[in-house]
């Protein structure tokens, strides 16, 4: 770990190599076919943790292929990495989780995906989402089945925070067979959110939805509490779907909380809106 210099590209036979720099003093750039020497060099590495690096040039030649990586963070992407090392093991990706970088938005998102005995992580702004996760995985073409969406038990107001932009995640979830909404995201991550929601394919099987800490039971039309909005938002969503012949099979709460004590409050909440709502009558279960 520490900073380029020319010396680098002569090192071989590592297994973890980092280079970071301090955002405070920007980019760090470093001359794209000499990283992907070093790259060249250092097969066998299985751990790489890039912060703050900008490649500058094209690369000479064919990427380095790390057969052996298992982690990989890139803190912000660099945008020519997929020119200098090609990393089989991005086939395996299957989950991907998204949460905000801090309770600010400071630092953007962070999407950590992993697979089979790989990770990858990265930490980039909403509107570069689409663009950076084709850069970095494109050519690996992972098939992404599972997608949490979740920041943990602070509230981040995701929609102050450029909820009511035109940035769209649709590419990345088309091929989501479960997907996972906590209760941040559910309050307007972006505009077309809910729409991207209602026109994912068929495969989109079982969607759950954090209840939150403070939510009170739903009553129905008679609803006055704040919560109740997002009840109807989530009922013409799977009414939506149903009607259009991509009903879900499942339509159940997110456990996020290790309370036992709020798991059955949320879960109670949970069962008063299904019931409540009579969402039973959009679902289909899938036929064993």
């Amino acid at each position: 770990m520490g900073v380029w210099n020319s010396l680098i590209k002569q090192v071989t036979n590592l297994t973890s190599f980092s280079l970071s720099l301090d955002s405070n003093f920007g980019p760090y750039k470093i001359n794209t076919e000499a990283f992907r020497l070093l790259m060249c060099n250092n097969r066998s590495l299985e751990s790489l943790d890039l912060k703050w690096v900008e490649l500058e040039g094209d690369s000479k030649s064919s990427p380095a292929h790390l057969l052996n990586l298992k982690s990989l963070t890139v803190n912000p992407p660099p945008k020519k990495l997929s020119t200098t090392v090609r990393i089989p093991a991005f086939q395996r990706l299957s989950l991907l989780r998204i949460s905000s970088g801090d309770d600010d938005m400071s630092s953007g998102y962070t999407l950590y995906a992993t697979g089979d005995d790989i990770a990858i992580k990265i930490d980039c702004s909403l509107n570069e989402f689409a663009e950076t996760w084709e850069d970095l995985t494109g050519y690996a073409k992972p098939i992404i089945r599972h997608i949490r969406l979740y920041d943990g038990p602070e509230f981040v107001d995701h929609y102050c925070w450029g909820g009511n932009n035109d940035c769209s995640v649709a590419l990345l979830m088309m091929d989501a067979q479960t997907l996972e909404v906590g209760f941040n995201y559910q309050l307007a991550w972006y505009k077309s959110f809910w729409d991207d929601l209602k026109q994912l394919g068929t495969q989109l099987k079982t969607i759950r939805f954090e209840v939150s800490e403070d939510a009170e039971p739903c009553r129905g039309n008679d609803c006055t509490h704040e919560d109740c909005f997002m009840c109807d938002t989530i009922e013409d969503l799977v009414k939506y779907r149903f009607d259009q012949g991509r009903p879900f099979s499942a339509v159940e709460r997110m456990v996020v909380s290790e309370n036992d004590r709020d798991n059955r409050y949320q879960a109670y909440v949970w069962r008063c809106f299904y019931g409540v709502r009579e969402l039973g009558q959009y679902v289909r279960p899938v036929q064993l």
